[in-house]
């Protein structure tokens, strides 16, 4: 629960209610003090009713105010560790790779707690039942699908990728409600992003999203949505950090779709070994 609180509230911000987002103005300016008030003292604190604080703990996915309570309890409890201290000029080499480390860490363990056995039951059921899937991304994110798409080449199931633009809305326009898709954007509003979703679409083809803004276009649109958490720290922005979440939540998919398919799996990949095995010097 580390962390995830600040970066729930900045992954669901910009599509809340101005109530919603006054109050998460509060908790992050007084996160030190939060932790040790009531309901209806923060309620009174921020202005809004009590059922309003109960609706947003549960619209950033928290299951009461009390489990809320505890995430800004922690929160409070290791922002000031040096385990999310920022990279200083004075560091020393081992440090910054200490604190980006850390950071990663961070992430992951974020990204943890936000996503839910439920959504991966999800996006396992649409994988499982596809024909073909493709990979979609832009940007940063098409290096992540890129990735995806070259450990995907290991299992039995048909994928397609490609690196362009355009040619991704051809492989998008190929596809059927038989097949699926994983489309992987960090803020989930990218328009050329969401021009291949809409194609996806107008083909009922299944969506399973990965990005890190849980109210985005693309969050609300998609079969299943698995929000990745990242931290920004000095001289690398949240967009960057985000792919390590991603890239272990595609590969923690790719583990479970290999688990899931283990019989059909072991022959494609022993294959596979053999033919890359062969093209090397000896």
């Amino acid at each position: 629960m580390t962390q995830s609180l600040i970066t729930r509230i900045n992954s669901y911000y910009d599509n809340l209610s101005k109530s919603d987002q006054a109050l998460s103005d509060y908790l992050l300016k007084n996160i030190d003090n939060a932790a040790f008030l009531s309901i209806q003292e923060l309620a009174n604190s921020t202005n809004v009713s009590t059922a309003t604080i109960s609706r947003f703990a549960k619209k950033i996915g928290y299951d009461s105010f009390q489990e809320l309570k505890l995430a800004i309890h922690v929160t409070d409890s290791v922002k000031e560790d040096d385990f999310f201290s920022e990279l200083a000029p004075s560091d020393s080499y081992k440090d910054i790779l200490s604190k980006n480390f850390n950071s990663n860490i961070s992430s992951l363990n974020s990204t943890l707690n936000l996503v839910s056995e439920q959504d991966l039951e999800k996006a396992m059921k649409i994988l499982l039942a596809t024909d073909t899937c493709g990979f979609f991304g832009l940007g940063g994110s098409n290096a992540v699908a890129d990735l995806a798409f070259h450990k995907f080449l290991r299992m039995p199931l048909k994928t397609v990728f490609h690196q362009d633009f355009h040619y991704q809305q051809m492989l998008a326009a190929k596809l059927t409600n038989k097949d699926c898709a994983f489309v992987i954007s960090h803020t989930g509003k990218n328009r050329d992003t969401m021009r291949i979703v809409e194609i996806l679409q107008s083909h009922h083809v299944p969506i399973i999203a990965i990005t890190s803004f849980a109210s985005s276009p693309l969050a609300k649109i998609a079969d299943v949505s698995l929000i990745s958490i990242s931290e920004e720290i000095s001289f690398r922005p949240e967009a960057v950090a985000s792919t390590v979440s991603q890239i272990s939540l595609l590969d923690a998919i790719f583990m479970m779709y290999g688990m899931k398919t283990q019989d059909q799996t072991e022959g494609t990949i022993k294959n596979i070994r053999k033919i890359i095995k062969e093209s090397r010097l000896h």
